[in-house]
């Protein structure tokens, strides 16, 4: 019987984020999704909520400050999760060997995947809500939404040392 061996882990002043080559090549491929998503210039109003939530509405009180922050950040938080996409593809395809920022920029992807697919459940913020609704349970985004928030789980231990 072998061991459990966590899928991310602190290893000589870094880590090791240790999965195999077909959750590998899921995340991957889930962060290529997304990246087209992001870069769409013409996104259909579905992929826009789809990525509602990765843009957080900073001004709820004032619709034309927002649309002005929205209209100067927009582009510039694009560029960041495309660069943490590019992080994320590099560590996937090499030795699995990072630093703490470059694991910092894995989870900020694996985080910006669980947003998309917790808007796709429906799943929000509300800690007091039954997030779980009948036949979610069986669904493939359910489970993937579960197994990214088990590896983001992951990722806080490696960081915290617990």
């Amino acid at each position: 019987m072998s061991r459990f061996r966590p899928p991310v882990r602190a290893k000589g002043g870094g880590f090791i984020i240790d999965l195999g080559v077909d959750e590998s090549m899921l995340i991957r491929r889930l962060t290529g999704e997304l990246r087209s998503l992001l870069t769409d210039p013409d996104p259909d109003p579905g992929a826009q909520s789809l990525l509602a939530r990765l843009f957080p509405v900073v001004h709820p009180d004032d619709e034309e400050m927002e649309a002005e922050y929205q209209r100067l950040m927009r582009d510039e938080l694009v560029q960041s999760k495309l660069s943490t996409f590019d992080i994320v593809e590099e560590t996937l395809s090499g030795d699995g060997r990072v630093d703490e920022g470059r694991l910092l920029a894995v989870m900020q992807s694996i985080n910006s995947i669980r947003l998309v697919l917790g808007t796709m459940l429906g799943v929000n913020d509300d800690p007091d809500a039954d997030e779980v609704t009948p036949g979610m349970e069986e669904s493939a985004e359910y489970h993937l939404y579960s197994y990214m928030s088990w590896l983001l789980e992951w990722c806080v231990r490696a960081l915290t040392g617990t």
